[in-house]
């Protein structure tokens, strides 16, 4: 038993904490990274619904009003940006749960 040494009642206050926050700050960003994922999950059915409703009526509504309505002052062009940008905001989204998944 004497031949044991404890590292720890020969170190200061200040080493231990130290030493303490090196350990928890990384289980402290896996635990937030799990609970960011859990909170997507079960989020993902509604943001992808809703992102891609928006892309689809956007698209189907700017090519009503070009084609078949040829002079009203529908903005086309702001509706179509919208719609692709609602297409690359799910992709996105995919993206970031892929980061955010536990490894």
């Amino acid at each position: 038993m004497n031949g044991i040494k404890m590292t720890w009642a020969n170190d200061s206050i200040g080493d231990v904490i130290k030493h303490g926050a090196r350990r928890a700050l990384p289980v402290s960003l896996v635990a937030l990274r799990v609970a960011l994922y859990a909170v997507l999950a079960v989020l993902r059915p509604f943001i992808v619904a809703a992102l891609s409703a928006l892309t689809l009526v956007g698209l189907a509504s700017s090519l009503f009003y070009a084609m078949l309505v040829p002079g009203s002052h529908f903005p086309t062009g702001l509706v179509l940006v919208m719609s692709v940008a609602s297409a690359v905001m799910i992709v996105v989204f995919y993206a970031v749960m892929e980061l955010l998944l536990p490894q």
